[in-house]
Order: structure tokens, then sequence, then C-alpha cells
């Protein structure tokens, strides 16, 4: 049996699937691509903090963390 590893933003855009209740990663992305709001984490290690921000903004600040550390889920997919 093989073990997938997923890189930091992968991980990222899965725990941002699962916290904001969507069943899939396409789903989340077409809703996203569709709305003037997207999803977005806080990419630090250990706070995974959610909120709405613009579908292209890769250093939203965090207010769980105070950095400027914030990305939408269509940058970490690689679509904006």
């Amino acid at each position: 049996m093989s073990t997938i590893v997923l890189s930091n933003k992968g991980a990222k855009l899965m725990k941002l699937c699962e916290l904001e209740g969507f069943k899939t990663l396409n789903h989340m992305l077409r809703r996203a691509a569709a709305d003037n709001a997207c999803p977005a984490i806080c990419m630090t290690e250990g706070c995974d903090h959610t909120t709405e921000m613009e579908p292209d903004q890769d250093h939203g600040y965090c207010e769980a963390c105070g950095g400027n550390t914030i990305a939408s889920a269509l940058v970490l997919a690689g679509w904006v």
C-alpha cells in the first residue's frame, strides 16, 4: 500500500473544505469561483482560523494569530 503526502497548501485546502462543511473540494472551489467572497484559511502551522476573503487573497490578516497569513481557497488550488 502506498502513502500519499500532501503539501502544506494541499493539507490546508482539505482542512478548509472540512471546516467549511463542503462534501467535496470541487464543490467548494466551484462555489468560491462564482462568488465575490471566498473561503480562506490561515497558513500558519497550528492555526486553522477560517474566514471569507477576496478570491485572490494570499496575505490576508489572521484575527486568531495576528499574521498576514490568510490565503483563499482559489489561491491554494492555483486557480488565481
